[in-house]
């Protein structure tokens, strides 16, 4: 039953790959509910877990009574409907919740569409075109559907007509940004609003970074459009990666820090695009019936309403730009909001800054590099959580990510 999955899906201090070997031991959600904790302790690699000792089925049951409230879908790894792509993954979300209508991902070209948030003009014109000719070519575009690069490509891809969908970081009932309202209501109409966030979770920025790696996880590639060097765009291309995923991105322009990602994707080998054929012919012999050649691309243009908000975007860049303390550079290197860098970084005079739960993964690092399902245990705090927190600890430069998830505190160089 449905309450079963939904009820180890929020069991706290347990990670994705343990859920995953309590299924494959027990079979069911229902039998590992069902396990008491001798039975728990027969599961080689599991360890003690207290939350899978608490029986009782009231959240579950709330948010079964939520997505039927709002109707949002519940659909668990069990089901047909779940892409196949997406079950394959070691930290696959054991429940997606939808609201709309789920198109069929194991049978379309997917491709996600993923940058910055504060995009320049030029970026955004990109999205917007290339999300068109990617819908138009028989692509099904997903994003995140976050301001800038996001919702540009989203409402390029819903002008060619085809099926879109939108991962969030939230729940799929939840509308973030706000401005965005009209363009969740136009996408839940042509496909669907997705999460593995129960209904009523906030939009939280720790959600972001986990979420994206869903997005590369559903796709064939994932087509960087304008991003920074430290961005969750490229967090999302870092997960392409390891799960094999094609990425892609576009010429940048040089000097432009909302470029930098970009220059650096090419320069470790990412797939140059110029138009959205150079997407699609990637897949011609995978879905020689469903991808069609355009001749003639045709280009998009961003409405009045989308150049004043893309204006009140920048300006908000500007001001935060402004408030950044002064960045000072030693040896034509510049050091941003970081102490200078020795062998390891020292955590001693960085706890302060950090989350609750930033401090404690990074305090577990500090005996040397982890897997994250170590991390977890040792913390006992949540997969989402612990997952964000990685993901924003090496945004900021003080944590490496490793091969199987593994995670060490930088280097200093």
């Amino acid at each position: 039953m449905v309450r079963y999955w939904l009820w180890l899906a929020t069991r706290a201090g347990i990670g994705l790959r343990k859920m995953h070997l309590l299924l494959r031991h027990f079979l069911t959600p229902e039998q590992v509910w069902l396990a008491d904790e001798t039975a728990l302790r027969r599961v080689e690699g599991l360890g003690k877990v207290p939350s899978l000792e608490d029986k009782k089925l009231d959240g579950a049951d709330k948010i079964l009574n939520d997505c039927f409230q709002k109707d949002i879908q519940v659909i668990t790894m069990q089901d047909a409907v779940y892409p196949e792509r997406l079950r394959n993954l070691d930290d696959a979300p054991l429940v997606l919740y939808c609201r709309g209508t789920m198109p069929d991902f194991d049978a379309l070209p997917v491709i996600a569409m993923v940058g910055t948030r504060k995009a320049s003009g030029y970026g955004l014109m990109q999205a917007k075109t290339l999300g068109f000719q990617i819908g138009r070519m028989g692509g099904l575009v997903i994003s995140g559907g976050a301001y800038g690069i996001d919702t540009m490509a989203l409402k390029g891809a819903l002008s060619a007509g085809g099926p879109v969908a939108a991962v969030l970081g939230c729940g799929a009932d939840v509308v973030y940004p706000a401005s965005n309202a009209g363009l969740f209501r136009d996408i839940c109409a042509h496909g669907c609003l997705l999460s593995e966030y129960p209904p009523g979770t906030p939009a939280l920025g720790a959600h972001f970074p986990v979420r994206n790696r869903i997005l590369s996880g559903l796709a064939l590639g994932v087509l960087v459009v304008e991003a920074p060097r430290k961005s969750g765009a490229l967090i999302t291309a870092n997960h392409a990666l390891e799960q094999g995923r094609d990425v892609f991105t576009l010429p940048a322009n040089v000097g432009s820090p909302t470029c930098e990602g970009n220059l650096q994707l090419l320069k470790d080998g990412a797939i140059l695009v110029e138009e959205g054929w150079d997407v699609m012919r990637e897949y011609v012999h995978l879905y020689p019936d469903k991808i069609v050649r355009r001749s003639r691309p045709i280009p998009m243009s961003l409405t009045a309403e989308e150049q004043a908000q893309q204006a009140q975007q920048a300006r908000r860049a500007e001001r935060s730009v402004a408030e950044k303390p002064p960045v000072t550079e030693k040896d034509d290197k510049k050091v941003i909001d970081k102490p200078q860098k020795r062998h390891y970084i020292d955590l001693h005079g960085l706890l302060d800054t950090l989350s609750a739960d930033e401090r404690a993964a990074a305090e577990c690092l500090q005996e040397g590099p982890a897997h994250v399902d170590e991390i977890i245990d040792k913390t006992q705090i949540a997969a989402g959580r612990i997952l964000a927190a990685l993901t924003l600890l090496e945004l900021k430069g003080y944590v490496t990510r490793l091969p199987g998830r593994r995670f060490s505190l930088a280097e200093h160089k």
